[in-house]
């Protein structure tokens, strides 16, 4: 099986992918910044020509011009790093809450009285570890259930040679069954 502190060590998410997710939410914060640095620049940059009325106009003016290109400029910088941030988020949840709701179906199909299935993520998806584990807990169930199914067929085979002896078998096939269902209590 597998050792209880590592597994407690195991992240959700790979290390890998963490890292990716980082590095593209600061590459679109950063493209973001240098979009609306590039608008204002480019708005604010033009010299002011002519003789001094018209630069004193200008200067005079400039809140009525300036005011709507900071606002379309901050709109488009909202909009575009929001959406990104939109994209980046449901990529990142589809792969990692996606494995865990493949799961719980697994699950409740079982509950249901489907058979316990293993578990298989796609490729690239996250939290690889609790597949795994889940993975391993099922065959644990399935040895469980084989041992059980043995220790009634032993106390049943018992009980055909002798009769007689079948309630004591029965009451030593039921003390294994308590001490092997134990563990799940």
């Amino acid at each position: 099986m597998t050792d209880r502190a590592a597994v407690s060590r195991m992240p959700v998410a790979d290390r890998g992918f963490q890292l990716r997710f980082l590095i593209l939410l600061s590459c679109i914060f950063a493209f973001g910044a240098l979009f609306l640095f590039a608008m204002m620049f480019f708005f604010f940059s033009r010299p002011l020509e002519g003789d001094y009325t018209s630069v004193f106009f200008a200067l005079r003016h400039l809140t009525e011009f300036a005011l709507p290109m900071v606002s379309f400029s901050a709109l488009i910088y909202v909009l575009l790093v929001c959406g990104s941030m939109a994209v980046l988020c449901v990529y990142t949840l589809h792969k990692v809450v996606g494995p865990l709701y493949k799961m719980s179906r697994v699950i409740e199909s079982h509950i249901l009285g489907d058979i316990l299935k293993p578990v298989r993520f796609r490729e690239g998806d996250q939290a690889v570890f609790l597949a795994t584990l889940f993975n391993a807990y099922i065959e644990r169930l399935r040895e469980d259930g084989r041992n059980w199914e043995k220790i009634m067929e032993r106390a049943e085979q018992a009980g055909r040679k002798d009769p007689a002896a079948l309630q004591g078998a029965m009451d030593k096939a039921l003390e294994e069954l308590d001490l092997a269902l134990s563990r799940y209590r």
